[in-house]
């Protein structure tokens, strides 16, 4: 996978996972959220090591979700 697919596929990992985070009623205040805030900041400075990560430990949450 290219750089450029690894990052639109990790944004829209990141995506899923801050609203889902958001639909379960956690706020700013919450350390889950805040800690995937930071997490697509790190993103948004296309930092490989943070997107790679995405990829491979948030996907299956975002893909075990969607098929249940």
């Amino acid at each position: 996978m290219n750089d450029n697919t690894k990052i639109e596929v990790s944004r829209e990992i990141m995506n899923a996972m801050i609203a889902n985070a958001c639909k379960n009623g956690f706020t700013t205040q919450n350390k889950t959220l805040l800690f995937l805030l930071r997490e697509e900041s790190e993103l948004d400075n296309f930092n490989f090591k943070t997107i790679n990560k995405i990829l491979n430990r948030y996907s299956p949450f975002v893909k075990r979700r969607n098929l249940q």
